[in-house]
This record gives structure tokens, sequence and C-alpha cells, in this order.
């Protein structure tokens, strides 16, 4: 997998991108947003998961910025195989706090929601994906913590019982 961290000497590394998108035109969206920021090249744009896979396998971006429309026959869990030689961010116009949990639980680094993230958020979360961190959106952040509380419950019999002190 790529590294995008600092580099020899300070100076810093290009953080190269996948963009997986199943509409050509939000492609190209992506790709000027990507490339208007320092440091991060595209080096692949697909509409088709078979070949997001070939292409991550391929190329070893630092990032794969996954549509979570975009699919692949014949392989159910398209972000295990990408996570495989990339990390992933997931775009998602999910908005329910269940399908955002569950798509946290496959090998996803960052979650951005449609309509929830602004061009430069687009840049930070590649940047600090490709650092080796992650990346949510305030509706991701909402899901997960609920998700959290969620399961706290479900083990001490109710919310947020394991946080709190005897």
């Amino acid at each position: 997998m790529s590294d995008a961290s600092e580099g020899t000497h300070g100076r810093s590394v290009t953080i190269t991108t996948l963009v997986a998108h199943p509409e050509a035109s939000e492609r190209a969206a992506i790709r000027a947003v990507l490339e208007s920021g320092e440091r991060i090249r595209v080096v692949a744009l697909t509409g088709d998961g078979g070949e997001a896979v070939s292409l991550a396998h391929r190329l070893r971006p630092a990032v794969t910025l996954l549509d979570d429309q975009v699919t692949a026959p014949g392989n159910r869990d398209l972000v295990r195989a990408l996570a495989r030689r990339s990390r992933v961010i997931l775009l998602t116009g999910a908005t329910d706090r269940r399908a955002i949990a569950s798509m946290l639980c496959a090998p996803v680094r960052g979650c951005l929601v449609y309509g929830h993230f602004e061009a430069p958020d687009l840049l930070a979360a590649v940047r600090a994906v490709g650092a080796g961190l992650g990346w949510l959106s305030p509706v991701a952040v909402a899901a997960a913590s609920w998700e959290l509380r969620t399961r706290a419950a479900g083990r001490n019999g109710r919310p947020g019982a394991a946080y709190h002190r005897s």
C-alpha cells in the first residue's frame, strides 16, 4: 500500500488516488477537486467495481474514493477487495444512521455523506486517510456514535452504562 506520510528530508509525498463512481460527470468533478489540492494525484477513474479492483491491484493507490453505488458483478465484498490494496473512503448518499453504521463495519478509513461535505473536506479527508488516519462526515460520526451507544446498551442493559462509574 502506498504511504502518504512525510518523505525523506521533510518533503511531502504525493497521495495517489483512485476514484470509483458510477457517473462520469461526478468522477470528473471529484477529479477536478482533488487535483486542485496540493500533494494529491488522481491515478485512475472508473465507474466499474471490477475495474476498480484491477486498477487498485495494479496501481496501488494510497486512497480509493468509492461511491457506494459502484458494484462489481461476482464480487460480493468490493470494499474488502479494494481495502487489500488501498485505504478506502466511502462516498454515500445514505443519511439513515443504521445504513451508515452498517457501511462503517466494512474496512473503510473514511465515510463522506453527500450534501454534508464541501470540496475542502474532500481534500482534507484524502490527506488524512492517505496519512493513515480516518475521516468521517458529521452525519457518519453521529451514526458511529449511535452504534457504539446501542452496542453498549445491549451489553449493559441501558444506554451509556459502560461509561458510568460505580
